[in-house]
């Protein structure tokens, strides 16, 4: 079978188990790439009983019957002593009877602090096992920019941290078979200690789920007479995306003149904060909360009534609404972070903001009411670039690239 230990919770309600919908559909594309070669996939994770606070995402319930076995292990919040003094053995435990099944483990680093995937990766590791190392944020540079905004305590000990990551994925992608990292900045930092390393893009829709090319056609005919641009976000409401700085820049470029408007899907801690922004800045109207929506079709047509995707993170970010936001034929209008640079070569659908410029993007989107035929333009190579970037593409090569790598392996350890 084909393991995959990762820090992603299961959700407990008695004797069921879920998943959030989005992970579980990524569950199944990998399920579906391999054509049953490996047989199950299991995942072993943390867990969550659902008493409490529901989760942002919708859930989805997994059975074991489609192919895909849950094994619920240590508690999900926990402090990160407690994890080394208490809850580490006991994932161990949970770990090596599924690592000693298992014909491939894939996992990464998660989180230095409680390091639960990377020390389920150092236990195939050690027991001769082929591994896939995947990695789908350069945490390093994020890191390092947002110490920017860190306090003079916090600076320290954000330096060491991203030291041990670093230190920590070397000899992860120095040990593995085969190493999956997301974009240009992980395969620069990473790519000469790897002994196999591929670019790969971790997307959800399907080329079935593309946006229609007369959909994207009516929609941008009609952006070129209605009174206002729609921007949308869809994401987790957490400080590193900057969703803050997508309200002040929206309020600045409305002061300056430009009709726009901002509908946010999603939710998070960060909402409450958000939401009195929103109110200090008069923007209850032109700046909507829409709660969180199950990822599936309804989203995908829910994000192609809109103009542009808004995204302003202070650090780096790969998130996969970027290309959510091409399945509907969006633009991509984000802060110049390297993931964005790295989009705006690679697919030319992107306006760029400058990095910690609140006015200086407001500039550009007032200059975008203006000259909306840009947008025009860049919906359509937003789609173009979708076709290449779904899912069931992604996951093909995938497929490839780990079977040609478990192959070699196989005859490697005869």
């Amino acid at each position: 079978m084909y393991l995959v230990p990762i820090h992603v919770p299961i959700y407990l309600s008695g004797e069921s188990r879920y998943l959030t919908t989005e992970w579980k559909r990524s569950l199944l594309l990998l399920r579906d790439s391999f054509g049953g070669f490996f047989g199950d996939l299991v995942v072993v994770a943390p867990c969550s009983e659902l008493t409490g606070a529901v989760p942002a995402q919708a859930l989805e319930r997994g059975d074991g019957e489609d192919g895909i076995r849950l094994v619920p292990s240590i508690p999900y919040e926990h402090r990160a002593r407690n994890y080394w003094l208490k809850y580490r053995r006991a994932w161990m435990l949970d770990c090596l009877p599924e690592i000693d099944k298992a014909a491939v483990v894939h996992s990464g680093l998660d989180d230095v602090f409680r390091p639960m995937a990377f020390h389920a990766w150092e236990w195939a590791a050690r027991r001769g096992k082929m591994t896939v190392f995947v990695q789908d944020t350069d945490i390093v540079r994020q890191t390092q920019e947002l110490m920017a905004r860190a306090s003079r305590w916090e600076k320290p000990k954000q330096w060491a941290y991203g030291r041990i990551f670093e230190r920590w994925v070397r000899i992860g992608v120095s040990r593995a078979e085969l190493s999956l990292l997301k974009g240009r900045s992980l395969l620069d930092r990473y790519g000469k200690y790897a002994r196999s390393a591929r670019d790969f893009h971790d997307t959800s829709y399907v080329t079935e789920q593309i946006v229609q090319a007369e959909h994207v056609r009516h929609r941008t005919a009609g952006l070129m007479s209605r009174d206002h641009v729609r921007y949308v976000y869809c994401g987790r409401f957490v400080a590193r995306k900057g969703v803050d700085d997508s309200i002040r820049i929206v309020a600045e470029a409305r002061r300056r003149g430009a009709s726009l408007t901002l509908d946010l899907i999603g939710d998070g801690p960060q909402r409450p904060e958000l939401e009195r922004l929103v109110e200090e800045l008069g923007l209850r109207g032109p700046v909507r909360f829409l709660g969180s929506l199950p990822y599936d079709q309804a989203l995908l047509a829910k994000l192609a009534e809109y103009d542009a995707l808004l995204f302003t993170p202070p650090a780096e970010d790969t998130p996969r609404m970027i290309f959510d936001g091409y399945a509907a034929g969006l633009p991509l209008v984000a802060t110049g972070i390297a993931y964005v640079l790295e989009r705006s070569d690679a697919e030319n659908a992107t306006v760029v903001l400058p990095r910690g410029d609140v006015v200086g993007g407001a500039r550009i989107l007032a200059d975008l009411d203006q000259e909306r035929s840009r947008l025009t333009e860049l919906a359509g190579k937003a789609r173009e670039a979708a076709f290449y970037h779904a899912a069931d593409r992604w996951y093909a090569r995938r497929a490839e690239w780990t079977l040609e790598t478990y192959e070699r392996y196989r005859v490697a350890t005869r």
